[in-house]
């Protein structure tokens, strides 16, 4: 039974990892349409940035506090290292 149990946290451990990777990358896809000067993409990008930070507490919520949460809100910089310090959580 242990390793049945330990391949299972390993494949849920890849799938996480895999998530928070594509959040990384779409991360980073929206902080460059948030430095352009297009209005629209800029409110647009604003939108998927509150989607994506949705999903990220959503995936995190048994380890994220709500402060940490209402602070990535507020400052896009500080989103992104929750991000890479959960990328390397996961891939440990």
């Amino acid at each position: 039974m242990p390793e049945k149990d330990s391949q299972k946290a390993e494949k849920e451990r890849l799938l996480k990892l895999n998530t928070m990777t594509q959040i990384r990358q779409e991360a980073l896809d929206i902080r460059d349409r948030l430095m352009g000067s297009d209005i629209g993409v800029i409110t647009e990008a604003e939108k998927d940035l509150e989607r994506l930070l949705e999903q990220f507490y959503t995936e995190n919520k048994d380890v994220m506090a709500p402060q940490q949460y209402e602070a990535a809100r507020k400052d896009f910089g500080y989103f992104l290292t929750l991000v890479e310090m959960a990328v390397g959580y996961y891939a440990t």
